[in-house]
């Protein structure tokens, strides 16, 4: 390698001996010169590149494997011979997994590969709380550290090195990798008023600080992130590869919200439109309506670039050449936004526009259980891979997710837990699952994912009991006093009947039909519910506002367990907060403010089991079940087929080999060679 760098710069010198000797010479001339100094510069670069991530493929391998092919041994195997390096927390030391290329096949790289989405609401990184939000800058941004999808349980390097905690668990101190730029924002580019904007800037502790900064100024609109990090004490600097963290206790949700920090573009965030600087006491207000925001730029040190956006109709990205790491096997990614209903999002994917999807129920049901479509395989019990024969393939997967319906506690007739409690008994959850979902969907009786060891299993399921459920309500107080088949109550001098609406999600015929028996089961014990959908964005407005009596509703489940942002009372009647039910109780709150403080393992276990107690008592949600699903992909072509961009490999072996709740990851698919 350093043979190939001295050669280079030799060349370099020579041409550069070139142009002064014929300085004087025809301008024709010294043109060409001027292009091959060009050329000879951008070789270089490219070789320093691949010199680059040549000499990180080898560091990161273990000294005795020499020179051979790149190992696909996941990243544990890295580092047997430092086995403080597991990935697994712990004080003094950096303990972080080196970052895993092995993946990564420079050969695989190309192509343009389509999925369906919904349109993110808005691109704030701060701001803005949805999971579509959240994809975006998964891809356009990167975090100090990241979770292998080997071992999610543990953490890797990311734009960190190292981290090194010290102090109990109070201060974290990370070193950042030297030479990652930011992305220069597409939706700027060409515009003369953007000059300012046309050039590299490095990414620096300073931009993980702004992030904090931005979260900690009580002007931010952010409550759902402020949460997590009203204890820490502050963030410095010491020299810009250098972050320190400095939490006021040992917290348990320091480590995730520490190690999974994202920097934020403090050259745009903290800057007018004219490129002049933001007062520093005004910074805060203009991030929740900045100009960048307006225009949907967006702005990270990821492997995806923004290249355009068209709100619900299309997203693209494309693959940012200066990565720092290794980025996914494709050249382009297009998010289709404009098919909302499930019917045309299946005839996209059969007809080839679309490369992955997922089957909805009813359709798992016509397209694979009743053999509608002959291109996906049909269904063995024995054997859970029978779909990867198929030139559609197909695989049952698990989802880190639950569904729920969600009661409003802060007036009645949700008030009461009783009447919680009757709703609850009145969802036949097993008969659903088997005739709305045909099977897809694992029960459960509380927050906590049913493979978890935090899951408490001693909770007793609320069953399908009409009976429990009538005397629950009469013990509530009640009854069909005017005879008209639905339940009433006097409260505050008024008789109230007990009519309700659940809202939910537009374009779900599983929903309807689930709701649809729901209903019928409700009437049957005099209670009156009407079911009104709406489009996602709205339905988002509605959670945020708490605008609804009964609502449904889904969260994803985390690796690290936390009872604060869902379930505290200081969060049920903060703006666009997570406690959208307003649940409150003082022993939740004691228990959740402890289990922050607690890093025992086996002591985390058995708080996170009594406050699902308590809730699964209170039934602030009816809990329905864990996601399941059916992940379909474009696997094989059909014989004669010359279309190489359509048909993906390396689907099967990320489903083989990944951990089940994260295998769908796209790190081994590529197109058809």
């Amino acid at each position: 390698m350093n043979a190939l760098k001295i050669a280079l710069l030799v060349a370099v010198a020579v041409l550069l001996l070139v142009v002064v000797v014929d300085r004087m010479r025809e301008p024709a001339q010294m043109q060409q010169v001027h292009k091959s100094l060009e050329r000879m510069a951008e070789a270089t670069r490219a070789q320093t590149e691949e010199l680059r991530n040549l000499r990180q493929v080898l560091e990161a391998r273990p000294a005795a494997a020499g020179p051979a092919v790149a190992s696909s041994a996941p990243a544990a195997a890295v580092v047997a011979n430092d086995p403080a390096r597991d990935g697994n927390p712990r004080l003094g030391a950096n303990f972080l997994l080196p970052y895993d290329r092995s993946w990564h096949h420079r050969e695989w790289i190309g192509g343009n590969i389509k999925t369906i989405a919904a349109s993110p609401k808005g691109l704030n990184p701060l701001t803005e709380n949805s999971a579509e939000s959240s994809a975006v800058y998964g891809l356009c941004n990167d975090s100090l550290c990241d979770r292998p999808p080997t071992s999610p349980e543990q953490w890797m390097e990311g734009l960190a090195e190292s981290v090194v905690i010290s102090d109990d668990y109070q201060t974290y101190t990370f070193r950042i990798r030297p030479g990652v730029r930011w992305h220069r924002p597409v939706v700027c580019a060409g515009k003369p008023e953007f000059a300012w904007l046309d050039k590299d800037v490095e990414l620096t502790s300073a931009d993980f600080k702004f992030t904090i900064d931005l979260i900690q100024d009580a002007t931010v609109d952010c409550p759902q992130i402020k949460v997590y990090y009203e204890d820490l004490a502050g963030a410095s600097c010491p020299d810009a590869s250098t972050l320190v963290l400095k939490w006021k206790r040992p917290i348990f949700t320091s480590l995730s919200f520490s190690m999974g920090l994202q920097p934020t573009p403090r050259h745009i965030y903290g800057r007018n439109r004219d490129g002049s600087p933001i007062p520093p006491e005004q910074v805060g207000v203009v991030f929740n309506k900045h100009w960048f925001d307006e225009l949907r730029g967006v702005c990270g040190v990821g492997s995806y670039i923004l290249e355009s956006f068209e709100p619900d109709k299309v997203m693209a990205f494309r693959r940012n050449p200066a990565y720092w790491g290794a980025t996914l096997h494709f050249e382009r990614l297009e998010w289709v936004m404009d098919l909302k209903r499930p019917d045309p999002q299946l005839v996209a994917f059969k007809n080839g526009q679309i490369h992955s999807h997922g089957l909805s129920p009813l359709q798992y049901k016509s397209e694979v259980l009743d053999r509608k479509e002959p291109r996906f395989a049909a269904a063995d019990p024995a054997n859970p891979k029978a779909g990867r024969a198929g030139e559609l393939g197909w695989e049952k997967v698990k989802g880190l997710s639950f569904r729920y319906l969600g009661w409003n506690m802060r007036k009645p007739p949700f008030d009461d837990k009783r009447v919680r409690q009757a709703m609850s008994w009145c969802f036949p959850k097993e008969r659903v699952i088997r005739d709305v979902f045909f099977g897809l969907g694992c029960p459960v009786s509380s927050d906590v994912h049913p493979d978890s060891q935090y899951c408490n299993r001693a909770l007793k399921p609320y069953g399908f009991d009409l009976a429990r459920a009538k005397a629950l309500l009469a013990e509530a107080g009640w009854s069909d006093s005017d005879g008209d088949g639905v339940l009433d109550k006097l409260i505050e001098g008024k008789r109230v009947p007990l009519r309700f609406t659940i809202k939910y999600g537009a374009n779900n015929p599983e929903a309807d039909n689930m709701l649809a028996v729901y209903r019928n089961e409700l009437k049957s014990v005099g209670v009156a519910m009407t079911n009104t959908p709406f489009e996602w964005k709205e339905l988002l407005r509605i959670f945020e506002d708490k605008d609804f009596e009964a609502i449904v509703g889904g969260w994803q489940m985390d690796w690290d367990i936390d009872y604060f942002q869902l379930w505290h009372s200081s969060q049920a009647n903060l703006a666009k907060s997570s406690n959208h039910c307003g649940f409150a109780n003082k022993r939740v709150d004691e228990l959740a403010e402890k289990l922050r403080l607690t890093f025992d393992t086996q002591a985390r276990i058995a708080i996170a089991q009594e406050i699902q107690a308590i809730i699964h008592d209170e039934q602030p949600y009816t809990f329905l079940w864990s996601g399941e699903g059916i992940f379909v992909w474009q696997n094989r072509a059909p014989a004669g087929s010359t279309e190489k961009d359509r048909w993906l490999d390396g689907v099967t072996k990320g489903l083989d080999t990944l951990h089940p709740l994260v295998n769908r990851s796209r790190l081994f698919w590529h197109f058809a060679r």
